[in-house]
Formats: C-alpha cells, structure tokens, sequence
C-alpha cells in the first residue's frame, strides 16, 4: 500500500494472545518476522520459544492477512531470530538416486514453474517481485515502458527469490516486467498510477 500518511494508514492485524509455552516466562510474542519463499511471513519472538506464528496472506488488507499465532512447532527451541533459512535450489544429490524422493513417495516436477507475482498491483512508488529462478542458475530482470524504452535492469542471484523494484520518478503509465533465466522467461504487466 502506498500513503502519504503513514500513521492514518496503520491496521492491527493481530494482537499477542498471551501463549507462552512451556513455562510463563517463554511467551511467544512478536519479534522478527521474514518472507519466505512460499509467499508467507514467518514470525518469531523475542524470547527462546518453539512455536512460531506466520502470516498466511501478507498482500490481504488488514485481518484478511490470516495470522496464526503460535501455529507452527519447531523441531527445537528458537532464541530471538528465525530458524535457518532453507535453500530451495540444492534439488536432489543425483548421486545417491533421489533418496528424499524415494523415500516420501513424491516425483520429480517435469517442468519448472517460472511465474512472476507483483505487488501491488498497480502501485505509485514501486513494487516487489516474487519469482523462482531455475534451480543454481542466474537471472536478469527488466522493465520496459510502453514504448519499448528500458527503465530499470538487473541481475538476479540464483538463491534469490524476491526483489524491490523502485519506480517512483517513472510516468505513470503500463509497464511490462520480464525475467529470463537459463532460456525461461516470464513477463507480467505492472501499473503505475
């Protein structure tokens, strides 16, 4: 959401409900929160706790969002800061035949899903772009004005899979947004008003 008035514009979505576990002085709280790849915002407290909250739907206006507190179990305590962030693009040891494969009963995707999502959509400022690259490759993303006109480039580390695209001293207008990685391309339109 783009405001003039940051302040008239904040919306509580959730308020801490007290849970603590397992002794009182370990309340799961919010703390530091981080947007993950699957589009969700995992969040953790200040305190060492094992249950986490996340945000189902972080582009929703206000309780639309769908926070769950305390919803997500951990394997082991967390102290002030998020597990570890896990790297999508490792795939399978291809040496040992796909155990994690095996031994789950799922398959190989054949094709790689290489959709972008913008928001918002449109925007005044600027917008965020969730993409996933080909795994271990390198991408370029480019945004071009109605006219063919190159506006903005750059290049996309292969463990990254979100970036902030600044546009505020762009016209308003119709802009398409594209990213190619390793002979795959995905192109969405963006609105700037």
């Amino acid at each position: 959401m783009d405001t003039s008035n940051i302040a008239a514009s904040l919306d509580t979505v959730a308020v801490y409900d007290g849970y603590a576990f397992p002794y009182p002085m370990l309340k799961t709280d919010f703390w530091l929160m981080y947007l993950a790849a699957n589009g969700k915002i995992y969040i953790t407290s200040g305190n060492g706790v094992i249950d986490i909250h996340f945000i189902n739907y972080p582009d929703s206006n206000g309780v639309a969002c769908d926070v769950q507190q305390h919803a997500i179990r951990l394997p082991c305590y967390a102290t002030r800061g998020n597990v570890y962030h896990p790297n999508y693009y490792l795939g399978c040891d291809t040496t040992l035949g796909c155990p994690c494969l095996i031994s789950t009963g799922l398959s190989e995707n054949g094709k790689h899903d290489f959709s972008i999502k913008l928001s918002p959509n449109p925007g005044s400022s600027g917008f965020e772009i969730l993409y996933l690259l080909p795994q271990n490759k390198n991408g370029i993303l480019s945004v071009y004005d109605l006219q063919g006109r190159l506006m903005h480039k750059q290049s996309l580390p292969q463990w990254s899979t979100m970036q902030h695209v600044p546009a505020s001293n762009w016209a308003g207008g119709v802009y398409q947004v594209r990213v190619e990685s390793d002979g795959y391309f995905s192109a969405n339109k963006w609105v700037k008003y």
